[in-house]
């Protein structure tokens, strides 16, 4: 037998049930908002002056009651999800959050809806070649996954890290500190956020961040399910063969030439689950033209470490 009703059960005004007109049973009437019930009586919040007060169901009209069981009803097959918890769970709000791991400034992202008792998968997002050194403006791709449309079908968690100077302009990219930083920071996100789903950890960059995307799928096989390189590319990736990868490139790139997209592709191309897709007419900015495909984002979600 469902006990469900005997509970008190609260409701936020928040939640969209708006203040109503409600009847007693002498014919009073008073304009209030539902706030919580039990089987035997219900807290109301005065819209006059914002006083909460309870009162026996008895007191109410039929249709008052019928009211106050419809609503017990659906709260008890709809009921709130688990809370967020773990070390980042503040991080987990529906905007764009920006903090920093030791020296390494990040953005990250997850939907104010998540369920608390679910996993998601967990995309790293690396950024181009740049000289910012504000935290918030290397977002830029990772947008695409947090797109309400996008997200409403592929919910998850998206980490934007910041390649802080002089490592991001003129430095080593993402095969220097903040490349060994970020990787720190996903291995503690995995470790402190239940929400990260470790068998769904993705890595997606654009031009230096293609760059970094091999190296960081080279150097952590065991972190990632899959990886997007964009405008990037590698050499030595032969030990990527289980890996699935879905490489992008401009045939007429002239910031970063296909040679070594290339040969990345060669040296995989007897792997089952890695693609190679160069753009015939397409020359280095072909960021948008990737993560605006859903097919390519279908394809990342697919993937899942065994």
């Amino acid at each position: 037998m469902n006990a469900t009703p005997l509970l008190l059960i609260p409701l936020l005004l928040a939640s969209g049930l708006q203040a109503r007109t409600w009847t007693s049973a002498d014919g009073k009437t008073l304009q209030a908002g539902f706030v919580s019930a039990t089987a035997t009586e219900v807290t109301l919040k005065r819209d006059r002056d914002g006083r909460e007060f309870t009162l026996a169901l008895t007191k109410l009209s039929e249709d008052d009651r019928a009211f106050v069981a419809e609503t017990l009803a659906e709260m008890a097959d709809n009921p709130p999800a688990p809370a967020i918890e773990g070390e980042y769970a503040g991080l987990v709000t529906g905007d764009w959050e920006l903090a920093e791991h030791g020296k390494l400034p990040y953005a990250f992202y997850g939907g104010a809806s998540l369920d608390g008792s679910r996993k998601y998968p967990l995309v790293v997002s690396l950024h181009g070649k740049s000289d910012n050194n504000e935290n918030g403006k290397q977002i830029g791709q990772a947008r695409s996954f947090a797109k309400p449309g996008n997200y409403k079908e592929r919910p998850c968690l998206i980490l934007a890290p910041l390649c802080y100077q002089p490592h991001g302009g003129t430095g080593g990219g993402w095969d220097d500190d903040p490349g060994e930083e970020t990787l720190d920071l996903v291995k503690d996100l995995v470790k402190k956020l239940p929400l990260v789903d470790p068998a769904r950890v993705y890595v997606v960059g654009y031009s230096m961040g293609g760059f970094g995307t091999w190296h960081f799928l080279k150097e952590e096989p065991r972190l990632f399910a899959a990886g997007v390189p964009i405008a990037g590319g590698a050499s030595g990736v032969g030990s990527l063969r289980s890996m699935p990868i879905w490489s992008f490139h401009g045939a007429k790139d002239q910031v970063v030439t296909p040679a070594s997209a290339r040969a990345a592709a060669e040296e995989l191309k007897r792997s089952k689950v890695f693609k190679y897709t160069e753009f015939p007419d397409a020359g280095h900015g072909i960021v948008g033209q990737v993560m605006g495909d859903p097919l390519v984002h279908e394809w990342l979600f697919a993937q899942k470490r065994g």
